[in-house]
């Protein structure tokens, strides 16, 4: 089963973004999703990518990408930040599942990121996601274009750099060529994924 998963980082970006006009053309095959497949994921898991993504429901990177059971390494939260734990996730994608490529997935009408572009008051934890946020509106503020959209864009392009780099684990699995790092754009809309 994990053999017959493995990709490079390339076939994996062709593979996610294959997907992706598959679910806009509906023209979905809902792959790995019977029940043969599940039973054989018992014995462990090789997805070919990993997905960080809004926790937004509008955006579920299986449905999106057409992908079916195991085939996703999928990890979430509100503006597609990152913080130690969400790493650590990646890390353990990329490491130990030998997962070649991470995707950073942003999105049309953020709910997350547009609170903080509008300065809104976010009450108990929620507003531990100002941070992460604030420094991409500030850097876009003033951009032609939506605020949000504008800001959503360059999280993604933000975090995808942050993964990149990131020491001890993925920095040096990029630079090796084992593992491709790069940021998307999902329109709420048109349903399209743009490499960013």
């Amino acid at each position: 089963m994990g053999q017959a998963q493995r990709v490079n980082c390339d076939e994996a970006l062709i593979k996610l973004m294959d997907g992706n006009k598959r679910f806009v053309d509906a023209m979905v095959s809902h792959p790995n999703q019977n029940a043969e497949h599940r039973v054989l994921l018992g014995n462990g898991q090789a997805p070919f990518a990993a997905v960080l993504a809004c926790a937004d429901s509008r955006v579920p990177p299986e449905v999106l990408f057409d992908q079916g059971l195991g085939d996703l390494f999928v990890v979430r939260v509100a503006g597609n930040i990152i913080n130690d734990q969400l790493l650590g996730s990646l890390e353990y994608a990329a490491a130990h599942l030998h997962t070649p490529l991470i995707m950073v997935m942003g999105h049309t009408s953020c709910g997350a990121i547009g609170a903080v572009a509008q300065g809104a008051e976010l009450e108990g934890h929620m507003s531990s996601l100002v941070p992460a946020i604030q420094p991409a509106v500030d850097k876009v503020r003033g951009m032609e274009g939506d605020l949000t959209d504008n800001a959503a864009r360059e999280i993604a392009r933000m975090t995808a750099d942050q993964l990149r780099t990131s020491d001890p684990v993925l920095a040096p699995m990029v630079a090796d060529g084992k593992l491709k790092v790069v940021a998307g754009f999902y329109d709420l809309e048109s349903g399209i994924i743009k490499l960013l």
